[in-house]
């Protein structure tokens, strides 16, 4: 017991070696990191939470945009330092944006320290500023939100439920898809678009890279189609199918959840790819009178809300093959489907896969009608 209560001693009384305490008061946290290029330089931009009294903040934004220029990333995230006086906490940032510059050029200039780099979260979310800087929308404002950073984040996330068009993706996922043959990365895009008298960061379609170059963007029907068609589940999201009574009419119908799955099929130097979707949803809205609620129509409905989701998959499909872009992971499809034929194809992978057919499957089930189990009728 001696021995033990001697051990424990000498143990409080060693330094904690390697332990780097950093006083409060002279840090400062990162809420969002930007990357840009400018002329043959990197830029590196941060958004930082306004150390400010509330009774002192009075009309002020509560956050500042702080950037620094260099050779290299690590170079110009560090001579942000000789602008701001406290220590800033790269770990805290929850979001990411790439200049479409930059990412056009090479990803590579800004790739290994975001892999390699302790301080820098996996899981933040990850964006490409589309026709803007990654500065500029830093500095931009969101509604609600005061850091729009956090607010931007909050927007992917929103969306997803109520619309079902963007798909986040996270640090981790990006460096995935650019470290691993047979898939190509995808990033949803954020513009500054003027709505009335404010401009206000907007998803605004989605990015697709070839290697480490974007090579394009995907509109909002492309970006839906790639979420029906992502491995796994989906929830949340709306469609918008002709009333089966009338065409002119429209009826909304609100997504419960979707699953997709995708197999490669391959019958001697033939690779074909095999999709299933299988969706349910709820019908949700109808914007004109009439018994649309009944047997027969909920079955065209149906019918129809498959037809739309093969639809944007197939827009999607034609516009990655277009691109050259194999956002959907194809290669890594035949290399799981048949290891011996990928190690085949796999040089040549990028003349192939513009020719590869897809076969769509998709059934759309319509569960619940809401507060009323029949059409609206005007008295």
């Amino acid at each position: 017991m001696r021995r033990f209560g001697c051990l424990l001693l000498m143990l409080l009384l060693l330094p904690l070696a390697g332990c780097q305490a950093k006083e409060v008061n002279n840090t400062s946290a990162a809420l969002g990191i930007g990357a840009d290029l400018e002329g043959e330089q990197i830029k590196i931009s941060i958004q930082m939470a306004k150390p400010v009294p509330p009774e002192k903040s009075g009309k002020e934004l509560p956050f500042i945009t702080a950037s620094g220029l260099g050779r290299t990333a690590s170079e110009a995230t560090r001579n942000i330092s000789l602008s701001i006086p406290r220590q800033t906490l790269w770990s805290h940032a929850s979001i990411l944006f790439l200049g479409d510059t930059l990412a056009q050029r090479d990803l590579s200039l800004i790739a290994d320290i975001l892999a390699r780099n302790t301080d820098i979260r996996k899981s933040a979310r990850i964006f490409v500023a589309r026709g803007n800087t990654a500065e500029e929308i830093m500095s931009s404002q969101t509604p609600l939100e005061p850091y729009s950073s956090l607010g931007i984040r909050d927007l992917v996330r929103t969306q997803e439920k109520q619309l079902g068009i963007y798909t986040t993706v996270s640090l981790g996922e990006f460096i995935f898809a650019l470290s691993t043959a047979g898939i190509d990365p995808l990033l949803p895009q954020v513009s500054l678009v003027r709505q009335g008298d404010r401009v206000l960061p907007t998803l605004n379609g989605t990015a697709a890279f070839k290697g480490k170059k974007m090579v394009g963007s995907l509109d909002k029907d492309e970006t839906q189609g790639y979420r029906w068609m992502k491995t796994g589940l989906a929830q949340g999201g709306i469609i918008i199918i002709p009333s089966p009574i009338d065409p002119r009419q429209q009826v909304t119908l609100e997504v419960i959840r979707s699953r997709g799955q995708s197999r490669a099929v391959i019958k001697g130097d033939e690779i074909r790819i095999k999709l299933e979707i299988n969706a349910e949803g709820n019908f949700y809205e109808q914007d004109s009178a009439g018994p649309v609620l009944t047997a027969e129509n909920v079955k065209k409905m149906e019918e129809l809300a498959s037809r739309e989701i093969a639809r944007q998959c197939n827009a999607s499909i034609a516009r990655a093959q277009s691109l050259n872009s194999d956002i959907f992971g194809w290669g890594r499809a035949v290399d799981i489907a048949s290891p011996h034929t990928w190690e085949q194809v796999k040089s040549d992978w990028y003349e192939i896969f513009p020719r590869v057919q897809a076969d769509v499957k998709v059934k759309f089930s319509i569960r619940r009608t809401y507060l009323t189990a029949d059409s609206f009728v005007f008295r």
